[in-house]
């Protein structure tokens, strides 16, 4: 792996040659005339032409749209406003068009003008953006040609059409409603609309307001419910309208299936909370591409991840808290062929017993008090893609089961509803627990157990690394050197010798945190020695020689100790225990509850 030693951009003109010619985007140089100067491979292959050929055109040889008709506005505009995004069509070198993206940017360099174009293919996106258009046109046909036919409301009406007793027994139904709701007609006296809802808070709760509202002599008003066919019990979804008659007796009912409309809908509101969860993870602002290492056991597990990544084989990542087990499920995630598909994650041990399961798996709209409104779950954005369940060994006994069943059958369902929902999910597991020492207490499934553990990943701890942690300081000193305005230049080697006889029992994370208050502490271009370096003092004056002999689980739980001992026992808040540690609140609770501690009065 390189080294971010290494990538000096300024000293190695290669990779910047390199990643020119294989960006995904068409890139074009040109002078302010629109004459092309230069262009990477990917024009090529987009276009057709040569780089040869390239040399000897213009920009408007190849770009059809009016932005580049009158070039001398054009190149005013850019020269005013320095970058202009637009849509186009470019020309083929065999004369078809295709929509693309273009990015142009103004730049002055050594006393020249210069254009710098850059290029998407954006025809799959616009050929899919059509056919929503035309499947939208071709609703509102149809919507129209019901309206224009809706005198005749009965038997040949496009539309359903039911008469209803104030129970809801059908007194008489049209030949849409029975091809709708997959009655026969010798059916229809003994079919009650009321019992058609499937039994689910929300569909229940719906139905019986849409009566109520008749009951009150209130017109209902495209009111979307949700049924269950008579013939195969497939669920449908329909827009319903009904108002009671005038002599009061009965109901006259109108409804459309709009079953396609609406799991379309489902679809889109996947996507939307997909893309939310996405800018969620954006905004933290980690870089998970780089895996900073030198030590050779740890390259081993990195071949041992490129292995198992091209599978669709479980991972389960072992390790003590803080040592990059999330980074290593990106990892895998990211050199998977799930790449191009979300990796969710989830951490097992932040959420409290009753809300994991709607977390895991959504919930309906009044499946239980204050669930106001449907929620996708984890494993539903996940579909396609991968999901990353940190600290599993947290997840309680009832849950575990059903996440078995994922595991083997690719099934679940949201609370409050019966409805099976299918997924393609791959599944990367983490915990800092022993599990086999869980399962032994029955506190895990065995059977889960085997299930998450096909191909084991064991993330070391920091201390049996430490060969990393010259490249860990100088990779976390530049992380945070620019977002606090400041430059590091010295690393003083007495800095790196107090940070290499340290155990670290919070691994990497303790030591991010603790190089991250370095800086705070810094006051020159000089990574200061001082109170921030971790040294653990005893009466003997050798604390290193008689960690060694303590076993993992004793040192920890006396460096939590230590620390709580510091914050006088606050173990959450901007002065507590965890952010010390590095750890959630929840984690760190967790922990000392494992270990025993407790405060002596």
């Amino acid at each position: 792996m390189v080294n971010e030693s290494d990538l000096d951009l300024d000293k190695d003109p290669g990779l910047c040659h390199y990643t020119f010619h294989n960006l995904y985007e068409a890139v074009f140089w040109a002078d302010i005339n629109g004459n092309i100067l230069n262009v990477n491979d990917t024009a090529s292959q987009m276009l057709g032409y040569s780089k040869e050929e390239f040399l000897a055109m213009n920009v408007t040889d190849i770009d059809t749209s009016d932005v580049f008709g009158n070039f001398a506005f054009f190149r005013e505009k850019l020269k005013s406003q320095k970058v202009l995004n637009f849509e186009s069509k470019h020309k083929h070198k065999k004369c078809n068009l295709y929509e693309v993206e273009v990015s142009c940017h103004y730049l002055f360099y050594k006393d020249r003008e210069i254009i710098c174009m850059f290029v998407r293919d954006i025809s799959e996106r616009k050929l899919a953006e059509n056919q929503l258009k035309l499947g939208n046109t071709q609703l509102q046909v149809l919507l129209k040609e019901s309206e224009e036919r809706f005198r005749d409301l009965f038997e040949e009406a496009p539309i359903a059409y039911v008469h209803e007793g104030l129970d809801s027994r059908f007194i008489k139904a049209n030949r849409a409603a029975l091809r709708i709701l997959g009655v026969r007609p010798d059916q229809v006296p003994y079919m009650y609309g009321q019992k058609m809802a499937p039994d689910t808070p929300d569909a229940q709760k719906r139905m019986k307001e849409a009566f109520e509202s008749i009951g009150r002599g209130t017109d209902t008003s495209g009111v979307v419910l949700e049924l269950r066919r008579q013939d195969n019990g497939a669920p449908i979804w329909i827009q319903w309208w009904s108002n009671p008659d005038k002599s009061g007796q009965f109901t006259r009912t109108m409804f459309l299936d709009i079953t396609d409309r609406f799991l379309i809908e489902q679809e889109q509101a996947k996507l939307r909370a997909q893309n939310q969860y996405l800018q969620e993870e954006i905004k933290l602002n980690h870089n998970f591409e780089e895996i900073v290492s030198i030590n050779k056991k740890f390259h081993k597990i990195l071949q041992q991840i490129e292995r198992v990544a091209s599978t669709d084989a479980a991972v389960l990542i072992l390790g003590e808290s803080g040592t990059g087990k999330e980074l290593l499920a990106r990892a895998v995630h990211n050199i998977s062929k799930r790449s191009k598909r979300p990796l969710i994650k989830i951490n097992c041990a932040n959420l409290h017993a009753e809300l994991i399961e709607s977390e895991l798996f959504g919930h309906e709209r009044g499946a239980f008090t204050g669930a106001m409104e449907r929620k996708i779950g984890r494993f539903e954005l996940a579909d396609g893609g991968t999901i990353f369940l940190d600290e599993v060994g947290e997840l309680p006994m009832g849950l575990q089961a059903k996440l078995l069943r994922v595991l083997q059958e690719g099934e679940f369902e949201r609370l409050g509803s019966p409805k099976t929902i299918k997924v393609d999910v791959r599944v990367i597991a983490a915990t800092n627990r022993n599990l086999e020492e869980a399962i032994e207490k029955k506190e895990f499934r065995e059977d889960l157990f085997y299930r998450l553990n096909v191909f084991p990943v064991f993330s070391p701890p920091l201390r049996s690394r430490k060969e990393d942690i010259p490249l860990l300081v100088k990779h976390f000193v530049r992380k945070y050197e620019s977002k606090m305005g400041r430059e590091i230049k010295n690393i003083p080697d007495k800095v790196i010798d107090a940070l290499m006889e340290y155990n670290w029992p919070g691994n990497i994370r303790e030591l991010e945190n603790i190089i991250e208050r370095a800086l705070i502490l810094s006051s020159g271009d000089t990574l200061e020695y001082g109170s921030w370096v971790p040294v653990v003092k005893t009466a003997a004056g050798d604390e290193n020689k008689r960690t060694a002999l303590l076993k993992m689980d004793e040192v920890e739980k006396e460096h939590i100790i230590n620390i709580l001992n510091k914050t006088n026992w606050k173990v959450s808040g901007e002065k507590g225990a965890a952010k010390i540690l590095g750890l959630n609140p929840n984690t760190l609770e967790s922990r000392m509850k494992k270990l025993e501690i407790k405060r002596e009065n």
